[in-house]
């Protein structure tokens, strides 16, 4: 934007108070961003400029900018400044609920928040602030990456460097990372907020892509709106991409406040108590009758979980997607848990690929930030089918055994209702070799190595065929070995700790997270903690 022309710029000699007022003067001409104009196309549509996202996140009167000059000056044949772009990308300190973070945004008011027009972008400041003082890191994002007409401007296109992204990578196995997607983000920005630990984006609002629908049609003929390519039914219901969808920015913005509430401020260190005011001997009257007596009736799975946690609140990642798997992050007697359950109302709770790739993600982000694991298991193996199949779903399976097995955070399991197969082994599994596996069991408890069902039709498969009724010899054959599941009789095998009453579970859970802290702290000085694989 141009500079007042009756206005004196500086040069030496100048006095200090005149240094300050032309500092003060270029620091205003900043906060402009891209002019009235565009500051109003950004309000017809329904969004925030990227100040006033930082200004209504952050706690009043809490951010420091970080590279507030940096822009694009204008000179004339004499050295005067005749005109100021400002930067981009808008960083630097702030607090959250009176907590530290880096913070900074895509100026979307600035050719659509392309970087490329200044040099003004994030791992000047902000993320080497975020390793640095070990603070968790926020990025806002809205801008369009690279921009054809900077290379025409500049004469050249040039080979991509690819020597932006360590400092990312770094971060994912330091700190905490949360991502808003505030509105249509395209090429290296939209990689970079899913380089996150948690993404948000917000519904009718927000769109994610490597390159939007004119380059897709140019490319494969598809003609796209914005929303059909990367909106929130796209990526937080069909691909996963994104965790979480928002009401509003006002609900994103508090989303990842919650998130980060949950974590340490680095992977070195362990979540802070928080008084709850929630006993931990409260007995939770619902839940001992919250399972059916019918072992094929589904029930509230996240009601379960809530009768169980601080005061009932929840934070629950990707709960539109793969949904027989629920993952989220709660306290006990005002700790911070990782949170897996089973949802029997989606595939009965039986584990699919996506699921797989869902825990083993959750479960690598609760070892990294030393968060204790409570899970409330009702699974009746992997997903079975041609569509299953087709996904790859035992392979990535594996994958989430993997991440049980190398996961060094202490568990503790509710054996709800079912347990069965491989699928079931990963959140069985401990992670430590010769650790103590705590296993407790429900009274729906039922378990084994395929479900009765499946087992009987595989097994007694000649027997039937050969009964003069075979459903009814198949009902009776798998009559008789439902007597077999008792869990009064895997509990006297020493498959779990203990048969419990439901309505101890709360109290079971406090008690272990509580007991678990020394070994948290221990583990949280473990070096060489890889990153967190989005």
């Amino acid at each position: 934007m141009p500079i007042d022309p009756d206005r004196e710029t500086w040069k030496p000699g100048m006095s200090w108070e005149e240094a300050i007022a032309e500092i003060a003067y270029l620091k205003e001409l900043a906060s402009e961003m891209g002019g009235p104009e565009r500051i109003e196309r950004q309000h017809q549509g329904g969004r925030y400029t990227v100040r006033e996202r930082i200004a209504k996140m952050a706690d009043p009167g809490s951010f420091v900018e970080m590279g507030g000059l940096m822009g694009g000056p204008e000179y004339d044949d004499e050295g005067n400044i005749i005109g100021f772009t400002p930067g981009g990308y808008v960083m630097g300190l702030a607090e959250l609920d009176g907590r530290p973070v880096a913070i900074g945004g895509d100026d979307f008011t600035i050719s659509g928040g392309s970087p490329h027009n200044v040099h003004k972008i994030p791992h000047q400041f902000a993320q080497p602030l975020a390793i640095t003082y070990g603070i968790p890191y926020v990025q806002l994002r809205e801008g369009v990456g690279h921009s054809s007409r900077s290379d025409e401007e500049s004469g050249q296109m040039a080979l991509p460097e690819g020597d932006m992204w360590w400092q990312g990578v770094e971060m994912l196995s330091k700190v905490p990372v949360a991502a808003g997607i505030m509105g249509s983000v395209a090429g290296w920005p939209a990689a970079a907020a899913l380089m996150s630990h948690f993404t948000v984006m917000v519904k009718g609002q927000s769109q994610i892509f490597p390159s939007g629908p004119p380059v897709v049609q140019r490319a494969t003929g598809e003609m796209l709106s914005k929303e059909e390519l990367g909106g929130y039914r796209m990526h937080v219901y069909q691909s996963g991409q994104v965790d979480n969808v928002a009401e509003s920015e006002e609900d994103a913005f508090d989303q990842i406040k919650q998130f980060l509430s949950y974590l340490p401020n680095t992977v070195s260190q362990v979540a802070p108590r928080v008084d709850t005011g929630d006993s931990p001997d409260r007995r939770p009257e619902e839940l001992l009758n919250i399972i059916p007596t019918n072992r094929r009736a589904g029930y509230d799975a996240r009601a379960l979980i809530g009768h169980v946690v601080d005061n009932g609140e929840f934070f629950e990642m990707r709960r539109h997607y793969a949904g027989a798997i629920i993952t989220g992050f709660a306290r006990l007697d005002g700790y911070s848990v990782g949170v897996v359950g089973s949802d029997p109302m989606r595939l009965a709770g039986a584990m699919d690929g996506d699921g797989a790739d869902k825990y083993a993600h959750f479960v690598d982000l609760c070892d990294a930030f030393n968060l204790p694991m409570v899970i409330f298991l009702d699974m009746p193996g992997f997903m079975l089918g041609s569509a299953a199949e087709r996904k790859a779903t035992m392979r990535r399976g594996v994958r989430a055994l993997i991440a049980s097995a190398e996961a060094s955070v202490p568990k503790v399991e509710f054996n709800v209702r079912k347990s069965y197969g491989v699928a079931a082994d990963a959140p069985n599994s401990i992670g430590l070799p010769h650790a103590l596996n705590l296993r407790f069991g429900w009274p729906a408890g039922e378990w084994g190595g395929i479900p009765i069902e499946g087992g009987v039709a595989a097994a007694y498969r000649r027997e039937i065929d050969a009964a003069p009724d075979p459903e009814a010899h198949r009902e009776m054959i798998e009559e008789r070995l439902l007597r077999l599941r008792s869990p009064f009789k895997a509990a006297m095998a020493g498959d779990v700790v203990d048969l419990i009453d439901p309505r101890e579970t709360r109290r079971l859970a406090c008690t272990f997270v509580k007991l678990a802290q020394p070994a948290l702290a221990e583990l949280a000085q473990r070096t060489g903690k890889r990153a967190v694989r989005p």
